[in-house]
Order: C-alpha cells, then structure tokens, then sequence
C-alpha cells in the first residue's frame, strides 16, 4: 500500500512538475527587437525606449521590446524595410528619407517645399498612408504608428548660405534623392554620407553643410561644428514610421496585440509633440549657447523655390507611375499647391 501511495506521489510530482513547467513557457514574455537610426543618447532613441516600457508595462510584460540603437545591429538605415518584412527584427524605424529608395512613395513629403511642417504633414497623412499601406504589406510589414521629425533645414560652416545664389558651389550632404535634385537645381553638389561619417566630413571639408533640423544638430552633437543655419523648411522631417513585421504582429495573442495598438497611439502624438518642442528650444540653444547665426529667408525667396521646384514634384511622381502622379495630385489640392 505504501508502495502505490510512494509512486502515485511521484507521479502526481512529475505531472505537476511538467504542469508548472508549461505554465512558465506560457508566461514568458514574446521578446521583439526595434532596430533605430540614432545613437544611445539621441532623444530619438530615448522615446522609443520609453514607448517600449509603455508596452511593457501595459502587457504584464507579456511583450519585450529591446530597443536597438544605431550600431547594434548589423544593417543600415536603408535596409530596415527587408530587414523587419523578413523578421530579422520584429520592428524598425523608417525615416521616410532613408526608405525612399525601397518604397518610393513612402518618402514623397520629402520633395522639396511640398509637405513644409507638422500642420501640413497632418492634411496629407491620411493620404500618404492610403498609398503607402499596400506597398509596406507586401513588403512584409505594416506601421504600426509614426511620428515626424521637426522642417528639415540647411546648416553648416564657413560661408553661411543667405540667398538662392549662394547655394552655387556648395557640398552640402543629403539624406535622399529628392533633396540632392534640389541641391544640383541650386548649383550646389551633394554628397552622400552616413550619420556617423558626418563630423570628419565637415571637418575635413568633404561637406560644409547638412540638411537636418536644430534637434539633431543638439542631439548628435554636432553644434560643435556648425557656425549658420539657413532655416527655409525644406520639407518636415516625417512621416519616420514604426514598422512592424506582420507575421510576428499576428503572432500575438488578441489582448496582447489590442494592448500594443492602444499604446503606438497614445504614444505617437506625444512622441510628435516632444519632437517639435524640441526644436524650438534647441533652436534657441543653437543661436544663444552655440552662437550660431541662423537665418530665415524671406516669403518671397521660398515662393520663388516652390515655383522653382513644382516642376520636379511632377517629374518625380511620373516616375513612380499612376500612383505617384495620383498621390501628388490629392497631397497638392489638400495644401493648396
């Protein structure tokens, strides 16, 4: 009897045992990771660590973002829409800028003085979105929210810029095609360079200036380096979407997913509005700490560069195709352009 009690003990032990087991493997947390283009300490990289708490937090920790910033991870800037469609990260950055090259109209707010500011980018959002959805789903992946960057602007050293003409000559680095057509229209020459080549460029005179905003120059700490900004607002710095792999999205059991999805758009405006806080603050920064001489040209001379580049908007579109002339259509009757 004793002997039936004995063995009935240990088996009741091992199915409880394998029992607590897959209780644990239920609970462990779905681990993702968000490769980004900034650096450690970039406010960039800081938000969306704490949009990766935010989920953490909101999921019982069902779901773990690991954040990884620019260096991490083997892949480029420009490789984030293959690398999150083919799962080798869960979620990515996509700064429009950095995709134009895999998804074309996904970077079509970066055609010079169309799509200007934050106000504007909110008119044509939902009409970049309708075009862009089908193109990021076949491609693997889906935004899950985006936010923006503030007006993309020129800064630099030696010889500030302070007119049209004084863009004839200059090497001034880029971040896609669309503002190296504006460079090459102005005279000036655009050079290609990663973020971190930036510094040794500009200090060996490979580059005398960027395109960027005042947030970054602070953020990246390039202040170091710069002495003017010319402040025309060339394009607004967004959409930089959030893309999510979607199988791994669908992956998620439905209170996960649903947790996600109310986060990424609680998150989003914030994530916007500290963006373009920033800048006016890192702006004053620049100008008061920094003595950096920053200019803002006139209405007229942004007037004659809009005319000036319309022509090229629709160059640019024609050659995406139906869409790319359709999407600019909406984009320039919603603005007014």
């Amino acid at each position: 009897m004793r002997t039936m009690t004995g063995r009935r003990s240990i088996v009741m032990g091992v199915l409880g045992a394998a029992a607590a087991a897959g209780h644990a493997r239920a609970q462990s947390p779905t681990k993702w990771d968000l490769y980004i283009v900034t650096g450690v300490t970039h406010p960039i990289t800081l938000r969306y660590k704490a949009f990766a708490d935010e989920v953490r937090k909101a999921t019982s920790g069902k779901l773990d973002i690991v954040v990884r910033p620019a260096g991490e991870l083997p892949f480029r800037a420009t490789e984030v829409v293959k690398v999150a469609g083919d799962g080798q990260v869960q979620l990515a950055e996509a700064y429009m800028g950095f995709i134009s090259g895999a998804v074309p109209l996904a970077s079509i707010a970066s055609l010079p003085f169309l799509v200007r500011n934050a106000e504007e980018l909110d008119k044509v959002w939902p009409i970049i979105d309708k075009y862009t959805a089908p193109l990021f789903a076949k491609a693997g992946v889906k935004n899950l929210f985006h936010h923006t960057w503030p007006p993309q602007n020129i800064f630099g050293r030696g010889k500030p810029i302070r007119s049209i003409d004084d863009f004839k000559g200059r090497k001034i680095r880029s971040t896609d095609g669309k503002q190296a057509e504006m460079l090459k229209q102005l005279g000036a020459s655009s050079v290609t360079l990663t973020t971190p080549e930036v510094p040794v460029a500009m200090e060996r005179g490979v580059a005398e200036g960027f395109i960027t905003a005042g947030f970054n120059v602070i953020g990246a700490k390039w202040y170091e380096f710069v002495q003017w900004g010319w402040l025309g607002d060339i394009h607004i710095g967004g959409p930089d979407y959030t893309l999510v792999n979607i199988a791994a999205y669908d992956k998620l059991d439905a209170d996960t997913r649903a947790k996600l999805d109310a986060v990424a758009k609680d998150y989003a405006p914030r994530f916007r509005a500290a963006n373009l806080g920033d800048e006016a603050k890192d702006l004053e920064t620049l100008k008061t700490q920094y003595k950096v001489d920053l200019y803002v040209p006139p209405k007229a001379e942004i007037d004659a560069l809009i005319a000036r580049m319309r022509p090229y908007w629709e160059q640019w579109a024609a050659a995406q195709g139906a869409n790319g002339t359709a999407m600019l259509k909406d984009i320039q009757a919603a603005l007014g352009k």
